[in-house]
């Protein structure tokens, strides 16, 4: 009997079950922060990242990013530590954004400053917004979260 192989690996990303491909090790960095270094993405859903992507471009380029926006002006991001290994992630909505309609979501994990993964959300989501660790109910109704 083989051994079985994974090509792709699960991962559990704001509550949902998303799947993705690393890219190969010892590629371009990514260098991402926030275009606003006071912005809160757990207060607004409006957070733009500048920057670069490292060898995550082509599947951000497939929902629609502009590379060129986001290193010069932003792009709307989300950036936190999704997988909880200490490093940074950050999730990328498609073009045409907005809290009126869903639009395709990549997460790019990260490690050691460069991509470690790229998945894409099962499904489209509109206002992404960080929730993050509270002891009692949050607002718009988020619920509590035991760490």
């Amino acid at each position: 009997m083989g051994k079985w192989r994974w090509s792709r690996v699960g991962i559990m990303v704001a509550g949902f079950w998303v799947c993705g491909s690393a890219p190969p090790p010892g590629g371009a960095k990514v260098s991402l922060t926030y275009a606003n270094a006071s912005c809160n993405p757990e207060k607004s859903w409006s957070c733009l990242c500048v920057g670069s992507p490292g060898d995550a471009s082509a599947p951000l380029q497939e929902i629609g990013v502009d590379l060129e926006a986001l290193k010069k002006e932003g792009w709307p991001c989300v950036k936190g530590d999704f997988d909880r290994d200490g490093q940074a992630d950050f999730a990328f909505p498609g073009k045409d954004y907005s809290c009126n309609g869903g639009v395709p979501v990549r997460v790019l994990f990260t490690r050691n400053g460069e991509v470690r993964d790229v998945s894409a959300l099962p499904r489209e989501v509109s206002c992404l917004q960080l929730y993050g660790i509270r002891s009692r109910k949050g607002p718009h109704g988020t619920p509590p979260t035991k760490r």
